[in-house]
Formats: C-alpha cells, sequence, structure tokens
C-alpha cells in the first residue's frame, strides 16, 4: 500500500459506516429466511458484496495499522462541537423519524424527516423546504407505494390517496 499523503492517517471513526452497514446485512439475512429463494438472491448478493468489501476495508486498515502509516482514533467524530451537535441531531432526526414511520406511514414521515433536515441543517425557507420535502415524499410515495407496491405502514396520507383513488 503505497499511502502519498504526510503524516499517519487516523482511523477508528471510519468503521461506524461499515459496522452499522454489517449489522443491517446481517438482520436483513436473518428477516428474509421464510422467503422465497427469487427474494432471497439478491438481499444474499448484496450482502456478501458488502461483507467483501469490508473485509478490504480491514485488510487495508490492518496493514496500515502494522506499517504504522495508520492510527486508532475516534475523536475526529466530536473535534468539532458544532459538526458534533449537527451529527448527533441527524441521528436523532432519523430514530424520530423511523419511530413515528408505524403512526405517520411512509410518506409523511418521509415528509417531516425531510423538512426537519431541510430547515435545521440546511437552514432553507419554510417555504422552499416544505416544497422540496414535499415534492421528494410524494416521489417516495409514487415510487414505493405506487409502482412497487412495498409493504411500508400505511399512515393518514397513503390510507386518504387510496379511499380517494381506489390505488
Amino acid at each position: 500500500m503505497n499511502d502519498e499523503r504526510n503524516g499517519k492517517v487516523a482511523t477508528g471513526a471510519d468503521w461506524i459506516i461499515p459496522a452499522l452497514g454489517a449489522a443491517f446485512a446481517i438482520y436483513y439475512l436473518i428477516s428474509i429466511r421464510e422467503l422465497d429463494w427469487e427474494a432471497k438472491v439478491s438481499g444474499v448478493f448484496c450482502a456478501v458484496v458488502l461483507f467483501i468489501l469490508i473485509g478490504i476495508f480491514a485488510i487495508r486498515t490492518a496493514v496500515g495499522l502494522l506499517r504504522g502509516t495508520h492510527y486508532l482514533e475516534i475523536t475526529s467524530l466530536y473535534e468539532d462541537h458544532k459538526l458534533a451537535v449537527l451529527r448527533g441531531a441527524l441521528f436523532g432526526l432519523t430514530v424520530l423519524s423511523v419511530a413515528v414511520i408505524p403512526w405517520a406511514g411512509f410518506t409523511l414521515s418521509t415528509f417531516g424527516f425531510l423538512f426537519a433536515c431541510f430547515m435545521w441543517l440546511e437552514r432553507m425557507s419554510a417555504r422552499m423546504a416544505a416544497i422540496v420535502a414535499g415534492c421528494l415524499a410524494l416521489g417516495g410515495f409514487i415510487l414505493f407505494i405506487l409502482i412497487l407496491r412495498t409493504s411500508f405502514p400505511q399512515g393518514p396520507f397513503e390510507r386518504l390517496v387510496s379511499a380517494l383513488t381506489g390505488l
């Protein structure tokens, strides 16, 4: 591995996304056990590719640690207070959005998440945030619920559209 950067490269915080990805892939593989084999193929393929990439990243990190070009630290996650607050806010909004999906449904929870992100994190005007979040949530509704027929929990918006259109 030929690292052209000067000094050591911090690693540690880089493992958060691969760890969460691996956990999600394992959860997904467990949750699709009862499905037909056709439905399992793409999930297993994606999980295998993900685990191969995580393995390559692990080998790269281990080689860097052994050569002394890398060192372990996680302080890059919270070294900048403003960035740490933004990351925490995004994490909190994500958890809240997932928590309200059973009650609000896919479309309204997606709208609320995007609207809050645009208002708080991007500092958009309320009007622009509502327009963009509304268009994206409606696009998600059309794609995932009407076209792909995914089984997201239905909320007031999905029930209203179903009652008005019969879709």
